[in-house]
């Protein structure tokens, strides 16, 4: 990021230095990440105002998180290596609870990159050692290339498990039409962005004192969502990690339930490639993580598929890999209740941006995990790239899953492709990476769906059950889950916070936060 001006009246209060640093040492060896002081360098301030502006101070507005302290990572105004990116976030990460990411690769809708060596060591480093063993919050901005067709499958920092990624939504809950589509998305936030205007939201700049009034784009919505995981922080700092993502996925609201694309996965699960599982809801997330239950140990199991030769598709055409899991079955890593579930595939095409890449479970749940771009025009294909979903969550991972490679051919316009250029397409490999839990008394699920998790609970489907396979959910389910949720209002009276076991701890509750879309850090 470009830093954080935190002697701004609004900020200065809750500034952290502990939790700040200047990698660019333009400042010398310091905790100082003052950024140069103009419009093209507010970026990181105003994420940091979303999330802790002074209250009652009658200047600007208040932030989401407004007793959290918070520090900044100058990181992005100048070139940046893996070992910079690994050291911004594995920073101080015992005093540091959730380091907010807005940036990533560009989103031009033709780049695809992601973590290289070293930050991927970090992010797993922050989740095993990070807030003494609970996990660093890594809240990632999904990206704003949607002006471009671009696909945040093809950013790697989304597809990580460590990551928690966020997108955008406008004030009235239609998708941001900057966002980006993918099965990572775990969550949105509402920052405005509709082409008829602005939602008002009152935020800080770099320039002086002064205050801005709307702040769109996915760099706006992972600080509102890391503002809200700090005040679960507050009221339950044991949450893990992982109990954090369980936490989204079971109170996340639908917030339009007339927009294409949702479907309920087999556990009951309500999910789309724009919402993720939904719109969160601060009121009810704190509430929920008061209480809310501990998550068994992660368990690991790859399957890697094999084929005695190169799977090919003609130009225009489609491969299909059906692989057979028993998800470790009998094994240590035995997984009977799915997180997140990954593919690492190598594919060779003339034209990548001609390529979609879906994945379907035992359970009829079909993921996106790449979709065609028609910017993308590189002839590299797929090495060995991760890509991953968060649709699965709580299914059974026994049985079939239906991988499917198709090349769209044509989608790319400035890959036009002559007849004696027509060379057909290949999956080379094929690694299917099942993430979870092991429950020994679960069964099954067999036939319809008979109840959605909403709010933290079960509900039963009113009139028998919604058919998981082959259709999307019916829009009288949709907009009745829509109602209860939306009915569903909690008051400062319905949140009962539990004697605290870790009164050290507490007393801390950071944030960093680091993407072109911002970087800060909270404590």
């Amino acid at each position: 990021m470009a830093g954080v001006d935190h002697t701004n009246k609004d900020l200065r209060k809750n500034f952290e230095a502990f939790a700040s640093f200047d990698l660019l040492a333009s400042h010398g060896l310091s905790h100082d990440p003052m950024p140069i002081k103009d419009e093209e360098n507010s970026h990181g301030t105003r994420c940091a105002g979303e999330v802790s502006m002074e209250a009652n101070n009658s200047y600007c507005g208040v932030g989401i998180a407004f007793n959290a302290r918070i520090g900044g990572i100058r990181l992005l105004d100048g070139p940046v290596t893996d070992a910079m990116e690994a050291s911004a976030l594995t920073y101080n990460i015992h005093f540091i609870d959730i380091y907010v990411c807005s940036w990533g690769p560009r989103d031009n809708g033709a780049e695809m990159d992601g973590p290289h060596f070293l930050t991927e060591q970090a992010l797993r480093l922050g989740t095993r050692k990070g807030r003494v063993g609970k996990g660093s919050i890594f809240v990632w901005a999904a990206g704003n290339g949607g002006l471009y067709d671009d696909h945040c499958g093809t950013d790697g920092y989304i597809n990580s498990i460590y990551t928690i990624a966020i997108g955008a939504i406008t004030q009235s809950g239609k998708p941001a039409y900057f966002g980006e589509p993918c099965a990572g998305v775990m969550a949105v936030t509402p920052t405005g962005g509709g082409y008829g205007g602005y939602q008002p939201l009152v935020t800080l700049t770099t320039t002086g004192d002064g205050c801005v009034t709307h702040f769109p784009g996915t760099s706006s919505a992972a600080p509102i969502a890391a503002g809200i995981l700090a005040l679960v922080l507050e009221v339950n700092p044991a949450l893990t990690w992982r109990g954090v993502q369980h936490l989204i996925a079971n109170t996340a609201k639908i917030p339009d339930p007339e927009e294409p694309g949702w479907s309920v996965n087999a556990a009951g699960y309500h999910v789309h490639h724009r919402y993720g599982f939904g719109v969160l809801d601060a009121g009810l997330m704190v509430q929920q993580a008061a209480l809310f239950p501990k998550v068994g140990r992660q368990r690991t199991c790859n399957q890697e598929a094999t084929f005695d030769s190169p799977r090919i598709f003609s130009p225009g055409g489609t491969v299909t890999l059906s692989i057979h899991a028993e998800a470790c079955q009998g094994t240590s890593n035995e997984v009977s209740s799915l997180e997140h579930v990954q593919v690492r595939l190598s594919v060779s095409a003339r034209c990548r941006g001609d390529l979609s890449v879906s994945l379907e479970s035992p359970g009829g749940t079909v993921s996106v995990l790449l979709d065609s771009r028609p910017n993308d025009a590189s002839s590299a294909g797929l090495q060995n790239w991760t890509l991953m979903t968060v649709h699965c969550w709580g299914e059974r991972p026994g049985g079939l899953w239906t991988l499917q490679v198709t090349d769209h051919r044509g989608r790319v316009w400035s890959c036009a492709r002559q007849r004696e250029e027509e060379t057909p397409g290949a999956l080379l490999s094929a690694t299917l990476i099942l993430y979870g839990t092991y429950h020994s008394q679960q069964s099954a699920p067999e036939g319809p769906v008979q109840s959605i998790v909403s709010m933290g609970s079960r509900h039963p489907v009113p009139g028998g059950g919604v058919y998981r396979r082959a259709r999307p959910p019916p829009l009288y389910l949709l907009q009745w889950v829509y109602r209860m949720e939306r009915d569903r209002k909690v008051r400062a009276a319905d949140i009962i916070v539990p004697a605290r076991q870790e009164v050290q701890y507490f007393a801390h509750k950071h944030i960093l936060n680091t993407r072109t879309r911002c970087d800060l850090l909270f404590q």
